[in-house]
């Protein structure tokens, strides 16, 4: 597969694989799948990727640092690409 078009945001790779053809992780598109937006060509192959959220120590955590720890993993309980599927389909 020879790629034509390189962008920074997959959301934007979703909304151009909407208008032809893209490779995308499945919890990204996969409402798209299931509603019949997108169709599954196969899978490929890749890296594991993993959300790391760094901060210098809980004694001296910010409140906005605690609160938006709280939000992810209130949103994210278990890390999955379920629960990121469902968090992008309501934020739709």
């Amino acid at each position: 597969m020879d790629p034509v078009l390189r962008l920074s945001s997959l959301v934007m790779v979703r909304d151009a694989a909407l208008a032809g053809v893209a490779r995308l992780p499945s919890s990204l598109v996969g409402r798209d799948l299931a509603e019949g937006r997108l169709l599954h060509w196969g899978d490929v192959a890749g890296p594991d990727v993993a959300l790391w959220i760094l901060y210098p120590s809980r004694r001296l955590l910010s409140a906005r640092a605690s609160a938006f720890l709280d939000y992810m993993k209130e949103c994210f309980p278990k890390g999955t690409p379920d629960e990121l599927a469902a968090y992008l389909g309501d934020a739709r």
